[in-house]
């Protein structure tokens, strides 16, 4: 997993990131590879929180979280996951690329102490781009059956953010 730390494939993650999230949007992605990594965060932030200031409808929410499912699925088959140990050193690499520090708990807690995007993001878009957390944080730990629920934000004054995968049986309990 060393790659992942090279200055290329974060801009790489960047841009795989952006054509996700453009595409359930229904928008045309911005290209970032092109971009030094800083320049790369800050477009992908402005894109996200510009389309997502509001949150977004049902139909957008759950265009990127089977987007970003996906997107989990295919990083856990190409980084030969097999393993929760492994899958969360994963999470927390590819997180750290996009500027959020995030760590698991004994308990399979997620705490997201700094967010790169807590600055740009409306506790609407944050909330909206949740989804794509969710998605992706599933498919690389392999829980299609649960769905990441936040306890507390930083954009809702929090001084980090609180997370946990649970399993849910009712929709509404799908969108963070």
């Amino acid at each position: 997993m060393k790659m992942i730390h090279s200055p290329l494939f974060r801009r790489i993650q960047l841009q795989l990131l952006m054509n996700l999230t453009a595409r359930a949007l229904g928008e045309r992605p911005v290209r970032l590879w092109t971009h030094s990594n800083a320049e790369a965060l800050r477009l992908y932030a402005a894109f996200t929180a510009q389309h997502l200031h509001d949150g977004a409808d049902e139909v957008r929410l759950q265009r990127m979280n089977n987007e970003a499912l996906k997107m989990g699925r295919l990083l856990r088959r190409v980084f030969w996951i097999g393993s929760r140990s492994r899958a969360q050193r994963l999470v927390v690499a590819l997180y750290r690329n996009i500027g959020i520090q995030v760590s698991f708990t004994a308990d399979d807690r997620l705490c997201f102490n700094r967010c790169y995007f807590s600055s740009c993001y409306t506790p609407a878009a944050c909330r909206a781009a949740s989804m794509l957390d969710d998605g992706i944080i599933r498919g690389i730990t392999r829980q299609p059956a649960c769905h990441l629920s936040f306890a507390q934000r930083i954009t809702e004054g929090c001084s980090c953010c609180e997370a946990s995968l649970r399993k849910t049986t009712h929709k509404q309990d799908i969108c963070p």
